[in-house]
């Protein structure tokens, strides 16, 4: 096997390495066998050749690296989007990725090229080059403050300097490739676990289908085998129906079937209901939803502050017919947040630190990071997870790129939703309706 140049991990369970021969590899990542290998990448429609450092963004595209130039790869219609092809001009990193460094401190102008690159399944890409890294935020789409940083004081274990390549499969583990070797990252315990030479017998550690798929795209199968992996991993526990693990998989709970979560903590991050705070179960959860409830928790957690405690008003029940999205387990509505930053604590609320603000004239959303950069970076992080695991712009595969943004509508409704909506609209009433809370919901409103 020839030096991996970069690496991609597909919602289609596959993992993809990419050679400096234009060939790739094809991994399964359910199995972690590799399926083929050697295949050319005219396979990958408009792509001239193995990218530099490829990394799957989300909401159905990825991005491939070569030098200072980079493409958009479309997942649904799976090629280059024509926008990034001739005769267009080259889209450059230099004006497509905000904050990366320029050199002037010294090190190397990471806009004329970046050795690898991995989506961590949290809102955050992590970019690789020479002896430091970046950790870039999908919500605010630039580099985080504070990098580039050393690779060696970060990564427990982790090559030090000219990482190759990089993938995450979703699940526990993580790989990086340099030359003709591999190492296995531990997501959980944050360390390199296993390393080894990079030859025929490579395999990648199964993972659960859907690892990389967003939320409103699982199967109840999927779903059911996630969720699995979470509680095998300590991440939850449930209260009924009770986990029975066998040896072909999980016995109980059957894909489908609603389930009830007790504590309410996912991840170490409390989900309080403010009608019933004293409550100790989240009851009536979808099984597609819970896998939602989870990953949030890592996109709000990615980065300070130390977000405690996630505020609802209802997950598994509303006040709408038994077939309303809430009544069926498969909506949440999010108030709130409670944390601390540098061990000074903080409560951000939905309805006080953003419906309650006032509207300026010709202001769309009234919460602000010049005002209030705590609550923004909470709040939009919140919306942005939404519109990329929740139900966007449509139902299921109908969800299409553009994701909406802050101002607009869709799915995830809001204090600020369709501000330009007319009184008595449809719009504006739900506008009304959500003053109090973000709505993100999987699959249809009514059943």
């Amino acid at each position: 096997m020839t030096t991996v140049r970069s690496a991609v991990s597909w919602p289609n369970d596959k993992t993809y390495l990419f050679h400096a021969d234009d060939t790739y590899d094809r991994y399964d990542s359910v199995t972690g066998v590799r399926e083929d290998s050697g295949l050319p990448i005219g396979k990958w429609r408009d792509m001239p050749h193995s990218p530099d450092a490829f990394v799957w963004w989300g909401a159905g595209k990825a991005y491939a690296f070569t030098g200072s130039t980079y493409l958009r790869y479309d997942e649904p219609a799976d090629r280059v989007d024509p926008e990034y092809l001739p005769p267009n001009d080259p889209f450059t990193v230099e004006f497509g990725w905000a904050g990366l460094p320029t050199g002037a401190d010294g090190g190397p102008d990471w806009r004329t090229g970046i050795d690898a690159a991995v989506n961590w399944g949290n809102g955050k890409l992590y970019l690789f080059r020479g002896d430091k890294y970046v950790r870039y935020d999908i919500t605010a789409d630039r580099v985080d403050p504070g990098y580039p940083l050393p690779i060696a004081d970060h990564w427990t274990g982790l090559f030090t300097e000219g990482i190759d390549a990089a993938v995450y499969p979703g699940g526990r583990f993580a790989y990086f490739f340099r030359d003709e070797e591999f190492q296995r990252f531990d997501v959980d315990a944050d360390r390199v676990d296993a390393s080894g030479p990079l030859d025929a017998s490579f395999r990648l550690a199964p993972t659960p289908s859907g690892g990389v798929a967003p939320a409103r795209l699982l199967s109840p199968t999927q779903a059911n085998g996630l969720m699995a992996d979470l509680i095998r991993r300590g991440k939850l526990t449930l209260k009924s129906p009770a986990f029975v693990d066998g040896p072909a998989g999980i016995v109980s709970p059957k894909p489908g079937q609603r389930v009830v979560v007790s504590p309410t903590s996912i991840d170490g991050i409390r989900y309080t209901n403010q009608v019933f705070p004293t409550t100790t179960v989240i009851d009536n959860l979808d099984q597609i939803m819970l896998i939602a409830l989870y990953r949030l928790t890592r996109w709000i957690n990615s980065s300070a502050p130390n977000v405690t405690e996630l505020l609802h008003l209802g997950i598994g029940h509303g006040n709408g017919p038994p077939n309303d999205c809430h009544n069926q387990g498969r909506a949440l509505d999010l108030s709130g947040f409670v944390g601390d930053v540098n061990g000074t604590a903080f409560t951000r609320s939905v309805k006080k630190d953003w419906g309650n603000l006032p509207l300026a004239p010709g202001v769309k959303v009234r919460i602000s990071p010049a005002t209030d950069a705590l609550g923004f970076g909470l709040f939009s992080t919140a919306f942005r997870f939404g519109t990329f695991e929740c139900e966007a712009t449509a139902f299921g595969r109908a969800n299409k790129w553009p994701m909406p943004d802050l101002g607009g509508t869709g799915f995830v409704i809001y204090p600020d939703y369709a501000p330009d909506a007319a009184a008595g609209t449809e719009n504006a009433k739900l506008r009304a309706s959500h003053t109090d809370h973000i709505h993100m919901q999987v699959g249809v409103t009514f059943l």
